[in-house]
Order: structure tokens, then sequence, then C-alpha cells
């Protein structure tokens, strides 16, 4: 049967509290108003540079990828543009002529990004010339994964494979059974020593080899509750975190949880919703939820530590950790920055008002964030 995938943009910014109320009328809360508070962070703007078309209706999250030189972005027309790091000048652009639906994925001299027909293409990091392309069995919307000499794509039907860097030929295949009513959306491979960690739709999260997609520990991180089909949906689409030889995931309609890398087992969990993604330091994971809420759990036990509720329902980003704070995006074009010690605001600016889906991405204390019409700045705090 054919897996069914849907854009639930209304969905995705509620809660849902029951599904007569649902399916009657469109239930979606209207955004929470800005909040005054005094700025206590100041944020510089380094640069601007328009570089792709965007990421369109379909809820894309093509988040940036980064390298020692230039970043990387992808646009849903087919544009993949590498824009110098330090002064925002584009190095090259590419017509792929293909429906990106997923990356850009960079690494290793290499930038790799999927399509709606399954479509593996990699590129050169120095000048964007075309080195191979290949095709999975399905719709790619996970960013892949590039490493070690492997590039690890997984597609919307629950298969996952490893090509080779260099030829660009399958070396494996490792795959799920996944649910027929899914998110349109999908979390990215992370690689780390040798292994690939990989989270699905049916709520599982694996480690794989590397080397030959052979699996050496599956976790259920959660299992379906509800009686419809739109209730049980446990899709994990916010990119695994690998940190301190722990996996942090988190699931929508179910929960974040933090597992050992190593034997897969599960050291806590906390009842949440997410889609978005989350990130991690040494002290805390910190989720943005289906509501808008941001929070942030303690490491080591998985307590809360804080939680930010000022955003409910303005369809928030992923979040991104930057010195001291954790700044997010959201479908206003704002940037929120929030103390990591309790959460409350320190800066707010306006990037654009097509809005933002992709999270932030910092590197090297410079915050890089693509908005919806694929307008790509840069900024860093002082």
């Amino acid at each position: 049967m054919k897996i069914i995938k849907i854009a639930l943009l209304g969905l995705l910014a509620s809660t849902l509290c029951g599904c007569s109320g649902f399916f009657d009328k469109d239930n979606t809360p209207d955004p929470s108003p800005l909040v005054n508070f005094r700025t206590e962070l100041n944020v510089q703007k380094l640069w601007r540079s328009s570089a792709t078309s965007g990421m369109g209706e379909d809820y894309l999250k093509l988040v940036p990828a980064v390298s020692p030189t230039a970043v990387f972005t992808a646009g849903s027309g087919g544009t993949v543009t590498a824009t110098d790091r330090r002064t925002g000048r584009t190095i090259w652009s590419v017509d792929t002529k293909a429906d990106i639906t997923s990356g850009p994925a960079a690494n290793d001299g290499l930038v790799a990004v999927g399509t709606r027909k399954g479509q593996v293409i990699v590129l050169s990091q120095c000048d964007g010339k075309l080195l191979w392309q290949n095709c999975v069995s399905s719709e790619i919307l996970a960013p892949p994964a590039i490493g070690n000499g492997y590039i690890i794509v997984k597609t919307i039907d629950g298969k996952v494979t490893g090509f080779s860097e260099q030829t660009g030929n399958p070396v494996w295949h490792y795959e799920q059974t996944e649910p027929l009513l899914i998110l349109r959306g999908a979390s990215a491979p992370q690689i780390s020593r040798n292994n690939v960690v990989v989270g699905f739709a049916n709520g599982n999260l694996a480690r794989l080899s590397l080397r030959d997609g052979y699996s050496s520990w599956q976790q259920t991180v959660a299992i379906p509750d509800g009686s419809f089909a739109i209730q049980r949906m446990i899709d994990i689409d916010a990119d695994p975190i690998i940190y301190n030889n722990k996996v942090y995931v988190g699931t929508y309609q179910g929960k974040v949880a933090a597992l050992d890398f190593d034997s897969g087992r599960q050291r806590w969990s906390h009842d949440i919703s997410t889609y978005s993604g989350i990130a991690a330091d040494y002290d805390r994971v910190y989720v943005s939820d289906g509501k808008g809420h941001v929070w942030a759990f303690e490491a080591g036990s998985g307590n809360v530590d804080w939680r930010q509720t000022q955003l409910e329902a303005r369809n928030i980003s992923g979040p991104a950790v930057i010195g001291n704070y954790v700044v997010v995006g959201d479908q206003e074009g704002y940037l929120h920055f929030l103390c990591k010690q309790d959460g409350h605001f320190v800066a707010r600016i306006k990037v654009d008002s097509s809005g933002i889906q992709a999270a932030p991405v910092v590197d090297n204390n410079v915050i890089y964030v693509v908005a919806k019409d694929g307008t790509l700045s840069a900024y860093t705090i002082g």
C-alpha cells in the first residue's frame, strides 16, 4: 500500500484537543502577540543575500548547510547556491532542474540534495559541478547525511540507502514499515563514529553500521495512541541529536527521550509533541514543541528546567544554541533569543516578512537563517 504524506500546516500549529473539533472547523489558534521586554543582547546583522527561490508552499524545512568557507542553500525550484560565509557573496549557483524537497547536506567536499522523484543529486562544493546522480524508491524529505565515505539517504517509505561518496553506487539498504498516515516531513540521519542514527515515522530510532547498514540496536521512542489515525501519528521529524554519548530524540504526539548511544537504552523520557526540532548542550536539551512552547530539560535527569510559553501558535522553528542563548524563528519572520538559564527573552529581530520555517544554524558564533522566500542572512551577537 502507498504511504500517504500530508502537510498539516494548520494542525501543526495547534493541539489536537478532540477529533470532532478538528473535523468540524478550523481550530487553528491565533499567534500569540509579541510581548514587551528589556533588550539585553546586541544582535548584529553581518550580511543578507537572495540565495534561492525559496521553500514554496509545501512546508519544506530546507535548513542551510555550512562548510569552513561557505553556506549552502537549496530552493524548492531546483537551485542550489554556495554563499561566501564572510561576505555573503554568491560563489556559485546551479539550477538542478529538479523539484528539490530535502537538503542540502555538505561534508567531505560534497553537497547533496534529494528530490520529490527520489533523485539523489551530489555536487562539488568548489564549483557546483554535478558529480553523480542516482535514484531511490520514493520521495526524499529528510536531508541526506555525508561522512566517512558514505552518503545516507532516507525516503518517505521508510527505506534507508547507503551510497558510496565517490562512485554514487548503493552499498547497502535498510528499511522499516511506516504507517499509512505520516507528517510531511522527516528527520535527517545522523552520522557518528562509523554509525548512523535514523529516526522513522513509526516512532522507532535505530543505530546502523555506516559500512553495511547492520542494525546494532533499535528503540521504540513512542507508541501510537488514539482512536483515529491522525491521533496515532508519532513521527520522528525532529533531527536526532548526538551529544556526549547520548542520543536525544523527539516525536510528534509522543515523547522526547535520551538514549545511550552505545546500547540504545533509554535514560529518561518526557511526554511532549515536537516536529520542528531539538538542540542540546552539556547542561540541557532544548525542544520546540507543537504548541510553540520552548522547553529546557536537564540533560542528565530529564527534569524540566524551564518552559517559555509566550511564543504559542507562532509556528516556531527548531531551536539553535549560540553562546549563553537559545534562538528560534517564527512564521512572521522574527528571531527570538532566550536566555539558556531560565528562558526569558533577551532580544528579538525581524529577519524577513515571508517567515522562517527552517531552524537557524549556528557555526563559529554566527547564526545563519534562511527565510521562506529563500533569503539567507547572517547574524552575530555581542
